[in-house]
């Protein structure tokens, strides 16, 4: 079974309500959509709703790296009254949230996106609130039961917005006199905030089961930073179960996604990469099967280098067995990586391994599939695989400008380079322009064919293949020869070795 059936299964609703969050304070990385992506299957194995909270009403807590100095003033206060950083949005929270979403659309994600502070202002939070803030010694109490430590005699289970300086949670409070909160700022200020308004919020660990019970969420995946011992989901759990008198949701908890090499994908250490910008470079399929193909607590080591061609190969191996094989499991993940309906046949698709190389011989899209036609990669001439196929180059080339290695990097040259050939390297050339001439024209048979050559000319392999990314590449190295080869026209391969020899 599927991890998304079972996870379905083990909720006790038949068409639950799986609730997502995000915190806008940065541009929002491929990390991210793990969370949205594991609910929203959720909801396909199950008929359910997917909301997606948007913590807009979150304090901005420091200066990040992309932001410049005049930021420093805006510390301390909500995500939603700090500005856009492009000035197009109405706030900061709103800036990093409208590519994020167009992403979420582009993936196919049916859900209802709601931001924090509009329901602080419009009241959504004030019983929860005022249920929080009467029952206020039996949250210090679960809090310190399940975290181990004591919180300050002064604690309190509300953060009013200074009406002077503006910061959220720099303030002492004094009293609770329904539905007025009375504060003193740091800043020196002293005032009331009404809970009945978005002058206040509830801080992290009450404020996560009051949208629960607010919302009725039935069903919540979130990171393991959530679920360690003492952490937001012990105290959440008990704050929602005694406070709230309501059950807890079903707990799904996930693994970080990772970036090979550098550790967990973090927008203010840089080491990230925005879901946009994965998607410029794999179709929605795929990303949405990099989520699918592995269960929530299973880490994903992800490489956008060559590890990327390893993730769209799978992906293309999924497509055979779902169309060809028998594994279910793997024809269920299958299914939940499809933005719309399944395919009614299987798409004619070029490999993105051979169009790495293809998008860096010929300029020309038409050219290409000319070439796959002739080679037989795509034996129908149908306009969605045409499509399908220029939409993949479109990302092959993008894959190449931004994280493809050095190594798969090439330029066919139009003239013969001005390199140096032994009489050996000549004579190998000379005899390999001959065998081809009657010769099968593909990449095993090609490649095969140097070797035999080589042999008979008693030369180093390796200087043999060498001769050939000289003269048409002006490199020592260069992709798989025959694979190589077998994508480049016939003629033009006979007539530069004619200028070598």
């Amino acid at each position: 079974m599927h991890w998304a059936d079972a996870e379905a299964e083990a909720v006790e609703s038949k068409n639950p309500l799986v609730a997502t969050g995000e915190a806008p304070s940065g541009p929002i990385h491929l990390g991210h959509i793990r969370e949205i992506l594991t609910g929203e299957a959720i909801c396909r194995a199950s008929s359910g709703d997917l909301v997606l909270i948007v913590d807009s009403f979150d304090p901005m807590r420091k200066v990040y790296p992309f932001l410049d100095d005049s930021y420093e003033e805006h510390i301390g206060k909500p995500l939603s009254e700090i500005p856009c950083p492009c000035k197009e949005h109405d706030n900061y929270a709103e800036h990093f949230m409208e590519p994020f979403i167009e992403s979420l659309e582009e993936l196919g994600v049916d859900l209802e996106v709601l931001y924090a502070h509009e329901m602080y202002a419009q009241g959504e939070y004030e019983d929860s609130t005022r249920m929080i803030l009467n029952h206020k010694d039996k949250v210090v109490e679960i809090i310190e039961e399940e975290t181990g430590r004591e919180l300050d005699d002064d604690w309190f289970p509300y953060n009013p917005i200074c009406s002077e300086c503006g910061n959220l949670g720099g303030s002492k409070i004094i009293s609770f006199d329904d539905p007025f909160v009375k504060y003193q700022c740091n800043c020196g200020y002293e005032g009331e905030a009404d809970i009945r308004r978005d002058d206040g919020k509830l801080p992290w660990r009450c404020d996560w089961p009051a949208r629960w019970w607010i919302l009725g969420i039935d069903c919540e995946p979130f990171g393991k930073d959530h679920s360690v011992s003492g952490g937001s989901w012990d105290t959440g759990k008990r704050i929602i179960e005694e406070i709230f008198d309501t059950e807890q949701p079903h707990p799904v908890v996930y693994e970080w996604i990772q970036w090979k090499g550098k550790g967990p994908m973090s927008s203010s250490s840089g080491v990230a990469i925005k879901t946009e910008e994965m998607l410029e470079m794999v179709s929605p399929e795929v990303l949405r099967f990099l989520i699918m193909n592995s269960k929530p607590r299973t880490h994903i080591d992800f490489d956008p280098g060559l590890g990327l061609l390893d993730l769209v190969d799978m992906y293309d191996e999924c497509e055979q067995v779902y169309f060809e094989g028998d594994d279910d499991e793997m024809k269920r993940t299958y299914e939940l990586s499809q933005v719309g309906s399944v395919p009614s046949k299987k798409p004619q698709r070029i490999p993105y391994r051979h169009l790495v190389n293809l998008v860096q011989i010929y300029e020309e899209r038409d050219k290409i599939w000319s070439v796959v036609q002739q080679t037989e990669q795509i034996k129908e001439d149908r306009p969605e695989d045409y499509q399908r196929f220029k939409n993949r180059a479109n990302k092959v080339e993008n894959w190449l400008e931004n994280y493809a290695p050095d190594m798969v990097k090439f330029s066919l040259k139009k003239k013969i380079p001005d390199v140096d050939l032994s009489e050996k390297e000549r004579i190998f050339l000379d005899l390999y322009l001959k065998r081809i001439e009657d010769h099968k024209w593909d990449s095993d048979s090609l490649h095969k064919l140097v070797h035999t050559t080589a042999e008979e000319v008693e030369i180093a392999k390796g200087k043999a293949f060498r001769s050939f990314y000289k003269i048409l590449l002006g490199e020592d190295k260069g992709p798989r020869l025959g694979r190589f080869l077998s994508q480049l026209d016939k003629e033009f391969v006979k007539k530069r070795l004619k200028e070598a020899v």
